[in-house]
């Protein structure tokens, strides 16, 4: 998200901002007459010292009062690839952030009565705190690497007509009465900050971008109401963008803000490449149906649960979206053992930390059946009695026994439980399973739902003098 940042004034903030202003200009001798100027909300190119200037001309402060406070907006390398770096497109959200800033003052100002000046930067330095410097691995104020444009601003402590004194660092948020009417919701400010950076760019961010979601998995709150609050947020966020509700215009651009998430903005330190030219002119070709989104979010859970994966993942995202409908019995050895292992992985996800399946094992006994989705289904059937949250104390066995057992008719293995456990795996099969189904004949013609052959109930004979 784009992160909004104050620093924290000290004296210098209560006299001339010339040290601050001076410092800005570290990239001007660089760029020579390509260096960046400042701009506010209605004037593009102003010189450092009409900026000055409109800092100490401000009356009516006193000799303890803070005549300005500065900041910075930083954005994410994947927001700064989505845009292509374009300065322009920068500056554009620049001026309008400037009108959000006025008016999370709640006094009826506009980007045009506040003080605001921002200057755009290129490059970021090395400081002596920063962890590569104190392991000797950098020296401070040396470039660090990658795309780092951001913004520096300065705001003024009064309003353009010397009337408000306005404080972005006020302890007060929206006071109806009072002393000091008004406030200032920083908290808000950032969350208004990332939703003007993706309406104006239509920009369809990832949850675990979103700052409400940061803001949820704060350390600050407790275990249980990080959980609850992302859960929460997940399944409004969800609902909004979900894949199937998006025009084909907005699922192109989500599947490229996908694709650039999963090169730039991880952690993984894989160097993977993906052709996103080639994934969307397939993902055309499907009428954005689906399939290379699914492939994308499976590549994604590999990269995220530790797989070794490097290169180019184009090859491999194209053909997985060809199987991606198709039943286990379907796919080709490869992909089979690429979907055995992503369900145990979400089936793991609901089990406790002593009762994890081994994939690995539960896979060879798969391998030395031929891989004919036996142990696959018989973890479909195990799924289903985990959505009824029965007690299962040895997941690993159980599993075995259901792939042994013998006699019973075929039940249906289709069932949206398992999707509801993580939908980005299509059709994953399930059971419907009951207490009983330990034995059962789980067949291998399909994977992806055949019936459940049902016998007919016959009714019981009453006999005499066992009625109540």
């Amino acid at each position: 998200m784009p992160y909004v940042k104050f620093d924290t004034p000290s004296e210098s903030n209560k006299v001339s901002p010339g040290g601050f202003i001076a410092y800005m200009e570290k990239e001007d001798l660089a760029k020579g007459i390509d260096k960046e100027f400042w701009f506010n909300a209605g004037e593009d190119n102003i010189p450092s010292y009409r900026v000055m200037e409109n800092i100490e001309s401000q009356k009516g402060l006193g000799k303890d009062d803070f005549r300005y406070y500065t900041g910075s907006i930083n954005f994410s390398e994947e927001e700064l690839a989505f845009l292509k770096n374009d300065y322009k497109k920068l500056k554009k959200f620049g001026k309008a952030f400037i009108n959000e800033y006025a008016k999370n003052f709640n006094k009826s100002l506009s980007g045009s009565d506040v003080r605001f000046f921002l200057k755009l930067e290129s490059d970021r330095y090395y400081k002596g705190t920063d962890s590569e410097v104190i392991c000797g691995s950098t020296r401070s104020g040396e470039k660090k690497p990658g795309c780092n444009t951001h913004f520096h601003f300065i705001v003024g402590r009064k309003t353009i007509d010397d009337k408000k004194k306005i404080s972005p660092l006020s302890n007060h948020i929206n006071t109806k009465s009072g002393a000091v009417t008004g406030g200032f919701s920083r908290d808000q400010l950032k969350e208004r900050t990332e939703h003007l950076f993706d309406k104006m760019f239509k920009y369809n961010r990832p949850l675990e971008q979103s700052y409400q979601y940061l803001r949820d998995v704060s350390p600050e709150k407790t275990l249980k109401q990080r959980v609850r609050a992302v859960n929460q947020s997940a399944d409004k966020v969800q609902s909004m963008l979900r894949y199937n509700h998006l025009s084909r215009e907005e699922k192109e651009k989500k599947l490229g803000v996908f694709i650039n998430y999963m090169q730039h903005g991880q952690t993984h330190g894989a160097k993977i490449s993906i052709d996103k030219n080639a994934v969307l002119k397939e993902a055309k070709s499907r009428k954005y149906n689906g399939d290379v989104y699914k492939a994308l979010l499976n590549m994604n859970s590999r990269i995220k649960n530790g797989y070794d994966v490097s290169g180019d993942l184009t090859p491999y995202i194209l053909n997985y979206a060809k199987f991606v409908e198709k039943p286990y019995s379907q796919l080709p050895d490869s992909l089979k053992e690429d979907r055995f292992m992503r369900f145990t992985q979400i089936i793991n996800k609901h089990l406790p930390h002593d009762n994890k399946l081994d994939s690995f094992k539960l896979f060879e006994l798969e391998r030395q059946n031929n891989l004919n989705g036996k142990v696959y289904r018989a973890m479909g059937a195990f799924s289903k009695i985990l959505s009824g949250k029965e007690n299962v104390p040895n997941a690993q066995e159980t599993i075995i026994e259901l792939a042994k057992g013998k006699d019973n008719s075929p039940v249906s293995m289709k069932d949206t439980s398992v999707q509801k456990l993580n939908p980005s795996v299509p059709d994953i099969t399930a059971s419907s399973v009951t207490k009983g189904i330990l034995g059962g004949n789980l067949s291998a013609d399909s994977s992806s739902g055949y019936k459940e052959e049902k016998k007919p109930n016959k009714k019981k004979k009453r006999r005499p003098g066992l009625q109540i």
